[in-house]
């Protein structure tokens, strides 16, 4: 008597827990649909928005530069101009949508791809990180001030003492 419940038993287990395998494939196919939709709703997003300009101080020789260049700068690889004059890198806080924006459309880099550079380059005392600032009109005011300064707003600029780069 005892083995027949027990074959019972493991018979109803089966029934029970294949339609369940079922449902949650389903719900898995559903939840991974979902994130494919979104995934694409957010490049979508990114793609639309204005582009972000890269602004630098006016005694610059350099009008372009390339992506590598310009990742390496504000990834602060790189620490002077060609021309010796340090570089001064100024970025929006992390949490700032033009920020994020800049690191994504112009940098081609995920905002923790470029904190964890930083935080590498900091902690590990080879230097300071860069220079965070509030508003994108303090940005524009601290890289016309900052010989060797380069920042990023949104838009574009005709203000004298700052030229826009062009990214080859």
């Amino acid at each position: 008597m005892y083995k027949n419940k027990l074959l019972l038993l493991s018979l109803t287990l089966l029934i029970i827990s294949l339609p369940a395998r079922e449902v949650f494939a389903i719900e898995d196919q559903v939840i991974e649909k979902d994130r494919t939709t979104q995934n694409r709703a957010q490049e979508q997003d990114v793609n639309d928005l204005p582009s972000k300009s890269v602004i630098a101080h006016q005694d610059l020789q350099n009008n372009e530069l390339s992506l590598n260049e310009l990742r390496s700068i504000f990834s602060l690889r790189a620490r002077q101009w060609p021309d010796g004059t340090p570089i001064t890198v100024f970025v929006l806080r992390d949490e700032h949508e033009v920020h994020r924006q800049f690191l994504l459309k112009t940098l081609k880099m995920l905002p923790h791809q470029l904190r964890r550079q930083w935080d590498r380059y900091i902690y590990s005392g080879i230097g300071q990180g860069p220079i965070v600032v509030e508003s994108p009109e303090e940005m524009l005011s601290k890289v016309k001030s900052t010989p060797g300064g380069i920042g990023y707003i949104e838009g574009g600029v005709s203000d004298g003492p700052v030229h826009m780069l062009s990214i080859r």
